[in-house]
C-alpha cells in the first residue's frame, strides 16, 4: 500500500510482505509490472534483435500508417484462425494507444495513422483452430515491425519504448540459447526523442546451450521516451534459437513528483 508522508510516497508492506508482489497485484500507487518477451528462431554470426521477424528492428523516425495482414485467408473476422488482434503502440508524442482490429485475411487492414513505436500485439478473438493460420504481420511503408507466427497468437519481441511520463526500472531477466549453441546478449538503449541518438550497450551476457534467470542487485532505470532492445549474436555462427524475457516496474512520474 502507498501513502504520502512529508510530500513523498511511502510504501507499506501488505500482509504478504513482498514489495514486488504488491506491485504485481496493483497495490502500490503509480507502479505497474511489465514483462517483455522476445524470441528469434535463427540467429547467426551477425547481430540481430531478439524478435520473431529476424534481423534488426526498423525504427521509424516519424509517425506512420500501420497496417496488419495475414498470409492466410483463414485469419479473418468470421473464420477459423485469428479473428481480432489487439495492438498496443505509442504515437509520436510517446503516448500509449490501444486498438482492437478485426482481421480480413490476406487483405490489409489499417490499424493507425499516428504509429511511432510498437509495444505489443496479440489475438483477442480466434476461431475453431485457436491460433493464427498464417503469418500475421504489422508493417509501415513495407517495414515489418511485428510478426505473429502461424500457430501462435502473439508478437514475441524484445523491443520496448518507455512511454511519456513514465520511468522504467529493469529488475531482472531470463535468457536462453538452444542446445549446442552459444549466444552473446546485449541490452541496448537510446533517447528516442533525440534525433540521430545512438544505441548504447548497458550490459552483455554470454551463454552456452543454457538458460538463466537473474535479479539485478540495483534496479536499472530507463527514462521516458527511451528505446530498449535486446540483441544477440552467435559466435559459432549458426542457426541459434534465442529467447529473452525482461521484467520491469513502470513508474508513473506524476505520482512521484518529489522523488
Amino acid at each position: 500500500m502507498a501513502r504520502e508522508i512529508d510530500g513523498k510516497l511511502r510504501v507499506a508492506s501488505d500482509h504478504w510482505g513482498d514489495f514486488r508482489f504488491s506491485v504485481a497485484t496493483g497495490k502500490v500507487l503509480g507502479l505497474e509490472d511489465v514483462a517483455v518477451y522476445g524470441f528469434n528462431n535463427d540467429i547467426n554470426g551477425t547481430l540481430e534483435d531478439v524478435w520473431q521477424t529476424g534481423g534488426l528492428f526498423p525504427y521509424p523516425t516519424s509517425e506512420q500508417t500501420l497496417t496488419i495482414v495475414s498470409s492466410s485467408a483463414n485469419d479473418e473476422a468470421t473464420n477459423v484462425g485469428v479473428r481480432e488482434v489487439r495492438v498496443e503502440y505509442l504515437d509520436g508524442d510517446f503516448n500509449t494507444q490501444i486498438v482492437d482490429v478485426e482481421m480480413d485475411g490476406t487483405n490489409s487492414v489499417q490499424v493507425a495513422t499516428d504509429f511511432f513505436r510498437l509495444q505489443g500485439a496479440y489475438a483477442t478473438q480466434v476461431g475453431a483452430n485457436a491460433d493464427a493460420e498464417g503469418a500475421i504481420t504489422l508493417a509501415y511503408s513495407g517495414n515489418t515491425v511485428g510478426t505473429i507466427v502461424a500457430g501462435t497468437n502473439e508478437v514475441k519481441s524484445s523491443i520496448y519504448t518507455v512511454p511519456a511520463g513514465y520511468t522504467a526500472y529493469i529488475v531482472g531477466a531470463n535468457i536462453s540459447a538452444a542446445k549446442n549453441d552459444d549466444l552473446a546478449f546485449y541490452l541496448r538503449y537510446r533517447n528516442a526523442n533525440q534525433a540521430n541518438a545512438p544505441f548504447i550497450t548497458a550490459s552483455q551476457l554470454d551463454t552456452y546451450q543454457s538458460g538463466m534467470y537473474f535479479d539485478l542487485p540495483t534496479y536499472y532505470a530507463v527514462p521516458e521516451k527511451y528505446d530498449i532492445r535486446i540483441s544477440a549474436i552467435s559466435f559459432q555462427g549458426g542457426n541459434t534459437k534465442a529467447a529473452v524475457t525482461y521484467h520491469m516496474i513502470l513508474r508513473n512520474n506524476k505520482d512521484y513528483a518529489n522523488n
